[in-house]
């Protein structure tokens, strides 16, 4: 959604409440009390009555946006700001925009939303082929939470992060295409991937990713993780470490070792995506941000993963892969218990 669509289609708070409505009768309510699914909305509650206890439901709650006094037009917009640029935003720009004087709202807001992108994207595994390895990210410590001087009393850490890529050869795909050759989008598709296959480094295609903050790099933190994200059926590539050879006791797994001399064919042609979208990551991040309290770099990583998988919905037209309504449905369908207070310290 461009920013004067946005403009247009929400001009007041009261049109950000008639279509989040709208979005929370598409997900479906179900009423708290008695589980009955019809309801029927009370416009001068900003309710749902379900139809047959009349228990009230208020429109945010068990959303995102549940306890929030926050104005839905500026949760509303922060999602729209939040999607509409690859770039990650500081709360900072938000704040200005809004021209909100209270920056804890905002920076809540921010959190709020990169959290339950997490709980989205973990509702599914990456399957086929998939990239593995441990990359590393400087974040800060705060080691004396109760010092009056708290940039005295913090240190920046290597934090691991666990970085998977679901990707296939060139080759593989084409032959895929091949094989559907008769159905015109498959000429397109062959045609279009073997011009850029012909003047790019890389032989593989990249479709979803997963990162996450690690409190170790060693097999017994990483192998929960990779369980959870990875399909049973997937075959897994690694670099051959100590701490990753092990899960050929999980998956199919093939190791290339980064012998002395073999480190840029290992990047380059058997493990490339993990280390493209680390550096891409790792660059917005630091475009925006000095540094990263640790606390804070999955829910970074978790903003990061959810636009690169749905990257190729900004091209699109049709009002269902617009990325606001993506968010906003997510919204509608998770909460989140980030608090200010639990993190205020340094802030």
């Amino acid at each position: 959604m461009l920013l004067k669509d946005f403009f247009q289609k929400f001009p007041d708070e009261e049109s950000c409440i008639d279509y989040f409505r709208q979005i929370r009768e598409e997900v479906g309510i179900t009423c708290p009390k008695c589980g009955y699914t019809e309801h029927k909305w009370l416009d001068s509650r900003k309710a749902f009555q379900c139809k047959t206890c009349g228990y009230r439901t208020p429109l945010t709650k068990g959303t995102v946006m549940e306890r929030s006094h926050i104005p839905l037009y500026d949760w509303f917009f922060t999602a729209h700001m939040m999607t509409s640029f690859k770039q990650v935003l500081s709360a900072k720009e938000i704040q200005y925009q809004l021209e909100r004087k209270d920056y804890p709202s905002v920076w809540l807001m921010m959190m709020k939303y990169r959290d339950i992108m997490g709980k989205r994207e973990a509702q599914y595994s990456l399957s086929a082929q998939v990239e593995l390895d441990v990359s590393y990210f400087q974040t800060s410590v705060i080691t004396d939470p109760e010092s009056e001087d708290i940039e005295k009393e913090t240190k920046m850490v290597q934090t691991p992060v666990l970085v998977i890529a679901e990707s296939k050869p060139v080759d593989e795909i084409l032959r895929e295409y091949l094989t559907n050759i008769t159905e015109n989008k498959y000429v397109n598709k062959a045609s279009k991937l073997l011009r850029r296959s012909s003047t790019q480094k890389v032989k593989k295609v990249v479709r979803y990713i997963k990162m996450f903050a690690m409190p170790d790099s060693k097999y017994a933190s990483i192998k929960p993780y990779v369980e959870k994200a990875v399909s049973p059926t997937a075959k897994v590539v690694t670099d051959g470490g100590t701490n990753l050879i092990r899960l050929r006791e999980l998956f199919c797994h093939e190791s290339y070792r980064e012998t002395e001399g073999e480190v840029h064919e290992v990047v380059t042609k058997v493990l490339p995506w993990v280390h493209i979208v680390t550096g891409e990551c790792r660059s917005a991040i630091e475009a925006i941000h000095k540094e990263v309290d640790q606390r804070f770099l999955q829910l970074y990583l978790n903003e990061y993963c959810w636009k690169f998988n749905r990257r190729f919905f900004r091209d699109s037209k049709l009002p269902k892969y617009d990325l606001f309504y993506k968010l906003i449905r997510t919204a509608a369908n998770y909460t989140s218990d980030i608090k200010w207070r639990n993190y205020n310290t340094g802030y």
